[in-house]
């Protein structure tokens, strides 16, 4: 049995053998295969040399450009209100808002026009007396005279015997009465001229009082000073108004303010005045504008649709927000409720939210890419034989989805603007060129398309 079983495990075991022999005979050798480099596929915009237009973005609210407080400058019962006064009215340069019960000053000033022709009656008197005075004086200078001649006639017949001394007394009196009585008309003429003054004070004072009730009579009625929006009504019809309450707010619709807050970074790139604005030694806002030279846009998104208006730069504020780090810069619109289209564009009501873009002069021509193609300091390019190159680049500025170089890259080279890891130099690449964000960067340059 055991000899059985030995016999049965040898002929497997030279089985097995043989199987290995033949499959080690038969095998087939590996089939060796040449190195193939792989190119890798990017995307590349050509390096443009433009003028860059330096811009800066800021969001605000919208502010009248002027708001005015009707302030009562007499009290009163209000009388009379314009039919449309209420908040939201929009109302024409003008128009009559309010009236005061009038009969009060217009009483005062009946009384003052009486207090002058009082007056000018007593001037009118004055001026007769003189004249009475004057021909009066002239009557009796000449009785002055005759009486003179008869005293000296007397004087010599009293020296000569012919009359007494009694007579001779009795004619010198008669010539110091009569002029006594010249005297009086002198001293009466003296007067005048000082009578004539005191009079002319009280006309003038008078002709005061008087300006003073129309002006007060005139101050009753309250006008437009513009053509406005109503904000506020403090006063009702009927109701009493006093002496410097504000009884109306309304706001400017002629002109509309917007202070957008603008980050100091970008505030400085739109600056490249040629000369200093304080050259004069004085400050002047207009020599400030025409040498900052900025041009304004204001947006807002209406249903996800932009609409713009031409602002202009007013000036600058005097104070940087601590909190955001920002620079305040006021815009102007003018008239913007008629530039509203209904259904399309509308009108810059106060407090609406804009977005505000400022534009300063166009730069010199500087090498433009894509922002996105910087990569710590350096720009990867698509060489002439389709090899990866880096560049190490200086930036003059970043500006939205834009870089300005100011050296190490040549204008027509190709940039790859592709996320390529890792960037190995001399690597092949397979070039795509990006036409949509080549135009998007320049329109984006230019000032043709939004600031991202």
């Amino acid at each position: 049995m055991k000899m059985s079983r030995r016999m049965l495990v040898l002929p497997v075991l030279l089985l097995g053998i043989l199987t290995l022999i033949v499959l080690v005979k038969t095998r087939l050798t590996p089939e060796r295969v040449g190195i193939v480099e792989r190119a890798r596929a990017v995307r590349v915009v050509p390096a443009t040399e433009l003028a860059l237009v330096p811009r800066a973005v800021g969001y605000g609210s919208v502010q009248p450009g002027q708001v005015w407080e009707a302030v009562a400058e007499v009290s009163g019962k209000v009388v009379e209100v314009h039919e449309s006064l209420d908040r939201g009215a929009i109302l024409p340069a003008g128009a009559v808002l309010m009236r005061i019960d009038p009969v009060e000053y217009r009483l005062a000033r009946d009384r003052s026009e009486a207090a002058v022709a009082v007056v000018l009656a007593k001037l009118r008197e004055l001026d007769q007396r003189e004249r009475n005075a004057m021909s009066s004086l002239g009557v009796e200078q000449n009785s002055l005279q005759l009486s003179e001649r008869e005293l000296e006639r007397k004087r010599s017949l009293q020296e000569s015997g012919t009359i007494s001394k009694s007579e001779m007394e009795t004619e010198e009196k008669r010539y110091l009465t009569q002029k006594n009585i010249v005297q009086g008309y002198q001293s009466t003429l003296e007067l005048v001229p000082s009578e004539r003054q005191a009079l002319s004070a009280d006309l003038a004072s008078a002709r005061s009082s008087l300006e003073n009730a129309r002006l007060d009579l005139d101050k009753t009625v309250l006008r437009t000073p513009f053509e406005c929006r109503i904000a506020a009504v403090n006063v009702e019809l009927s109701q009493y108004a006093k002496s410097g309450q504000v009884v109306v707010v309304a706001d400017s619709i002629g002109i509309s303010e917007i202070p957008a807050q603008v980050p100091i970074a970008a505030f400085r790139n739109l600056l490249d005045m040629k000369s200093s604005p304080l050259a004069a030694g004085r400050i002047d806002m207009d020599a400030v504008r025409q040498a900052v030279g900025l041009k304004a846009v204001v947006r807002l998104n209406v249903a996800g649709t932009p609409v713009e208006w031409q602002a202009r730069f007013s000036r600058i504020s005097d104070e940087i927000d601590p909190q955001t780090r920002t620079v305040g810069v006021y815009v102007v619109v003018d008239n913007p409720y008629l530039q509203a289209i209904p259904g399309g564009r509308p009108p810059l009501v106060k407090n609406m939210y804009c977005e505000v873009e400022l534009r300063g002069q166009p730069r010199a021509a500087r090498v433009i890419v894509p922002r996105s193609a910087l990569r710590e300091g350096r720009v990867h390019v698509a060489g002439p034989d389709d090899r990866l190159l880096s560049r190490e680049v200086v930036v003059d500025y970043l500006q939205g989805n834009v870089a300005s170089i100011a050296s190490g890259l040549q204008a027509g080279e190709r940039v790859i603007v592709s996320d390529v890891s890792p960037a190995i130099e001399g690597m092949m690449l397979s070039v795509e060129q990006d036409t949509a964000l080549f135009e998007r960067v320049v329109a984006e340059a230019t000032g043709e398309a939004g600031l991202r």
